[in-house]
């Protein structure tokens, strides 16, 4: 008798046993990540929108990266990234998480650096001996844009280019509409847990029914067990992509609401009387909301790859910490970032178009209070989860089907781990 195939069956290569613990709790382990993937690989630290002008700017502390970096717009509007130290005696140049300015200016000797990074200022510049200002600028950091996402690269020689990295997995992306997506709201947070032990908790389908089972399960599509089943999932070189079916006749899971005004009017009509009259208010009073008119966007090909009918979102985990959940009406977009071994920096950006309409604006408030609630569940899992890996009292973790980027993250991050050291060993000998 055949077997259903299974997403893993079509990645063999990334086997089926379960995954060490090791990795999620040692110390040691982290530090390699920081040397082979953090250093070495193109991060997520914004939006070109946060930078419209001449001057602005935004600096991000990424502690996986012992660095504090700056994000400008020099003056031929080109976007630029240094790191946050002077030349002179190692102070910061940036103080504040963002802002507008001119130059650069360094508190402690007044040393001065324009949009280009260029020293232009040095104070009693004479009394320096064999100095030249032109060799000593901010020291510059790999920068470019994917889809209008600022992507660095601490690497001043990055073995592949942004474009080469995020193409074998997301060419396609170009005409999603992230540039009509101009209201945001944001959350930050530390928690105490692996930076993996966090991601993977938002990478798989399996919690679904049980984690939020008061909350948005009935708005996604569950099988008669009640589990999510994902509609497909994809696995690269680096990255990862999970498909999401769901409900339309609620407005988690609908992803025409607030931006078309016939589809959603005519959901609320075929919705059921659950309890959940908020929540029907919401969608029906969404309907055509949004300032900007979405009608004559046609979504690209990569979302909703499979053409399921009731598709809500996909989800896309840019490697190694970028998680970018795509629908019609609004995306998301989180980093989870390591600050130690044991704690991960937790940032959430969530876009939406902005509204015009009061039912619009009451839909973007109900949507942002779901959100939470259902972030907060499944942040109170994290911690306890770190906890009880530290114990010992297990070695490995079980991983079902729908994990299956659970256990694509861990090959991949071993893997290249593995690849740095054994370049750095190849180096060793020849040297």
């Amino acid at each position: 008798m055949s077997q259903t195939p299974t997403l893993h069956d079509r990645y063999p290569e990334l086997g089926r046993g379960n995954i060490p613990i090791g990795p999620y709790i040692d110390p040691a382990f982290y530090e390699l990540e920081k040397k082979y993937l953090f250093k070495k690989t193109w991060l997520h630290v914004g939006r070109v929108e946060e930078i419209p002008k001449t001057g602005d700017y935004f600096v991000r502390e990424i502690a996986a990266c012992d660095a504090s970096i700056i994000v400008c717009r020099d003056r031929s509007k080109q976007v630029r990234a240094f790191h946050n130290v002077c030349s002179h005696r190692l102070n910061r140049v940036a103080y504040e998480p963002a802002g507008t300015t001119r130059k650069f200016f360094c508190k402690f000797h007044g040393w001065a650096y324009d949009l280009d990074g260029s020293l232009t200022g040095v104070p009693s510049e004479k009394h320096f001996m064999d100095f030249d200002k032109k060799c000593n600028g901010l020291t510059p950091v790999s920068v470019d844009t994917w889809n209008g996402f600022i992507f660095i690269n601490l690497d001043p020689n990055p073995s592949v280019s942004l474009k080469d990295f995020m193409e074998p997995m997301f060419a396609g992306m170009e005409g999603y509409p992230f540039e009509r997506f101009t209201a945001c709201f944001a959350w930050n947070t530390v928690v105490n847990c692996n930076w993996k032990v966090a991601l993977d908790a938002f990478q798989e389908t399996y919690h679904v029914a049980y984690l939020h089972g008061r909350s948005i399960a009935d708005s996604l599509d569950l099988d008669e067990e009640g589990i999510l089943h994902p509609i497909d999932a994809l696995c690269g070189e680096y990255h990862r992509r999970l498909s999401i079916a769901g409900n339309p006749n609620t407005v988690y899971g609908n992803p025409q609401a607030g931006t078309d005004a016939s589809s959603a009017s005519s959901v609320v009509s075929q919705q059921q009387e659950t309890g959940r009259q908020i929540a029907k208010k919401a969608l029906k009073v969404s309907a055509g909301g949004t300032k900007l008119d979405f009608s004559d966007v046609v979504l690209p090909e990569l979302l909703n790859w499979t053409k399921a009918p009731n598709w809500a979102f996909d989800i896309n985990v840019v490697f190694p910490d970028f998680y970018l959940s795509c629908r019609p009406n609004y995306f998301q977009a989180y980093n989870f970032r390591p600050v130690a071994h044991n704690k991960t920096l937790f940032e959430v950006r969530v876009y939406y178009p902005e509204m015009k309409t009061a039912g619009g604006r009451f839909y973007q408030e109900y949507m942002k209070t779901a959100l939470r609630d259902v972030l907060l569940e499944d942040l109170s899992t994290l911690e306890t989860t770190q906890t009880a890996a530290e114990t010992g009292a297990k070695s490995e973790m079980i991983i079902q089907d729908f994990e299956l980027m659970v256990r694509h993250q861990a090959v991949v991050v071993d893997r290249i781990i593995e690849e740095g050291l054994r370049r750095d060993s190849q180096l060793q000998a020849a040297e």
